[in-house]
């Protein structure tokens, strides 16, 4: 699997311990402390191809009661998650739900039923079958896709994510170096450093396509671990 981090710049600001900074001597010379400090925000961001795939489908059946609605369903659950299961998935979740159904007029708001909802989710390390799980799913009698969302594995996710500390690390030191050249002074030994991460490594697919054989085709786009750093370094 192929990485590419991006390097993302971070945002420099120095810092000046216990009060102390750098004292303009009577000379009008700059004279360093032995306190100072240089505090550096990085970021880095590194891609990887999705290993986890889940698929959410749904039947759906209507009816002017809520038995008719659940007698009405277009599928059996059993049958769906038989047929997710015989392509290799995990069924995860499986999920059953009846409510009243609205429609709206100028009138107002008026009941016109029931709708009954069966929704199965499946969950497989072999990303490519998504579309043949979908088609699996559909044949067995679901009517509705919910979704479909790619992600990372545990051990991908923290592998990708020791990568983007990585690059953070290194981005926040040369950040410090520059700072530091700039007042004729080096970066010493890290004195606090503070780790963030952003939002969930998860893609969702942005559009489903079908073949000349009529089954679904989906293209997963690569999943991003961001990593952030907060690192605070004397200066020498």
């Amino acid at each position: 699997m192929v990485s590419r981090p991006l390097a993302i710049a971070g945002v420099l600001t120095l810092l000046v311990a216990g009060g102390v900074g750098f004292a303009l001597a009577d000379t009008g010379t700059v004279a360093p402390s032995t306190n100072s400090t240089v505090s550096v925000n990085a970021d880095a961001t590194v891609e990887r191809a999705p290993d986890r795939a889940t698929v959410t489908v749904a039947a759906v059946g209507r009816g002017e009661t809520a038995e008719a609605a659940r007698n009405n369903l277009s599928g059996d659950a059993d049958a769906i998650t038989s047929a997710l299961e015989a392509e290799g998935a995990d069924v995860t979740s499986s999920r059953f739900q009846i409510r009243p159904e609205y429609e709206e007029s100028r009138e107002g708001r008026e009941q016109v039923g029931y709708v009954a909802i069966h929704t199965v989710e499946a969950e497989t390390s072999n990303v490519s079958t998504a579309g043949k799980l979908i088609d699996a799913a559909v044949d067995a009698g679901a009517d509705r896709v919910e979704g479909v969302r790619y992600s990372l594995s545990e051990e991908t996710r923290q592998d990708a994510r020791e990568e983007a500390l990585t690059t953070a690390m290194d981005n926040a030191r040369t950040d410090a170096e520059v700072v530091a050249a700039a007042e004729d002074r080096a970066v010493g030994d890290a004195v606090t450093v503070q780790t963030s991460d952003h939002g969930r490594p998860v893609v969702y697919a942005e559009a489903m396509a079908s073949d000349a054989g009529g089954r679904t085709n989906i293209q997963p786009g690569d999943v991003t671990v961001d990593a952030s750093v907060s690192v605070t370094y004397e200066l020498e």
